[in-house]
């Protein structure tokens, strides 16, 4: 048995280094097989509502490339069962989706004839650990999708809108948060030459706040107050995720951003809801157009009670699209892919 440092992965199996001497065994090479198993199979069924990053692992990739190597058996250089380059295979493919630098000779496959030294058995063991404590955080790019709604109608209270996120399976809905993927919305107004303050406040309010995307265990957004809210802190009730406010006498405006699953335990659709509230008040408007009332003229009998602008007026219009936190390395020889969602999107209602 291996007798080095211990190498801990919490929520998989712990390894033990290798050091010049040592006599492997078959734990020793099935303890490293088995975490990439976890890391490459079936995403573990963690039920939804509380965050635990131990329980949650797998990305739908089939599971690892070897069979586990029996006691009293050899670890062969490449086999079917206890193949050590098939195991290095396998690390190396993680490393190169998940960026992380193959240590060692860990990239140099094993053949007939070689050696494996102490050093290349503990540098494997080392990247599979470098992988599990980076397992959420595949390099990704967030960008748009094609999916969107829009509206030109004005409102002046309270508008919402929901997006649905739909996987084909609960693997491929797990898999795609389990390697730090994540979906979100980004609204906008355009269009406003000529528009009201009103409007171009929540124009502001929303380019400051930019995409807003939900991760595995936290949400992200340009500006705002985050509520520190993932996907796997998500019930079948709607969770707030993000929240941002207005600015000088719009400060009141806000939207607020939440989502929810249709299952706990076996998710497969998101929902997305935005809301979009505007309490103005009549008072905060006298205050801010100079107390001349509804007519626009000072001095005619209703500057006190001032006046709120409608939003979307002119010729402006707003949108919401669907966006993406997706992997950068997915296309790469080894992933099979990444299983995308499919959109539906709702009218934004309200007045």
């Amino acid at each position: 048995m291996a007798s080095g440092s211990t190498y801990t992965i919490s929520g998989g199996t712990n390894m033990t280094g290798v050091v010049a001497g040592d006599v492997i065994d078959d734990a020793d090479f099935n303890n490293a097989r088995a975490n990439v198993d976890k890391l490459l199979g079936t995403p573990a069924d963690h039920t939804l509502g509380t965050y635990t990053a131990s329980s949650i692992y797998g990305i739908n990739e089939g599971g690892v490339g070897v069979n586990a190597a029996s006691a009293g058996g050899l670890v062969y250089a490449d086999n079917a069962t206890g193949g050590f380059k098939r195991l290095q295979d396998d690390v190396q493919l993680l490393c190169a989706f998940y960026g992380i630098t193959v240590r060692g000779d860990v990239g140099t496959d094993k053949v007939d004839g070689n050696t494996i030294t102490a050093a290349t058995w503990t540098n494997l063991m080392l990247n599979i650990q470098d992988v599990w404590n980076n397992r959420f955080s595949a390099p990704s790019g967030v960008g748009l999708v094609g999916t969107s709604v829009t509206r030109s109608a004005t409102w002046a209270t309270s508008i919402e809108q929901t997006m649905t996120a739909t996987w084909a399976s609960e693997a491929a809905c797990r898999a795609w948060f389990n390697m730090g993927c994540g979906i979100g919305i980004d609204p906008q107004i355009n269009n406003t030459s000529g528009a009201n303050t009103q409007t171009t406040n929540w124009q502001s309010l929303y380019n400051a706040m930019g995409t807003v995307v939900m991760g595995p265990s936290t949400t992200e957004g340009a500006s705002g107050t985050n509520a520190g809210k993932g996907f796997y802190e998500l019930g079948t009730s709607y969770t707030l995720l993000w929240t941002k406010f207005g600015s000088g006498a719009y400060a009141s405006n806000n939207i607020k951003i939440y989502a929810k699953v249709n299952s706990t335990t076996n998710p497969t659709v998101v929902d997305i809801k935005s809301v979009h509230a505007d309490p103005y008040t009549a008072a905060a408007a006298a205050a801010a157009d100079g107390a001349i009332g509804a007519d626009g003229v000072p001095g005619t009998g209703d500057d006190a009670t001032g006046y709120t602008d409608v939003i979307l007026n002119a010729s402006s219009y707003m949108d919401i699209r669907t966006a993406i936190r997706t992997a950068t390395n997915r296309n790469i020889s080894g992933i099979d892919g990444v299983d995308y969602p499919t959109w539906t999107s709702n009218a934004i209602t309200g007045s």
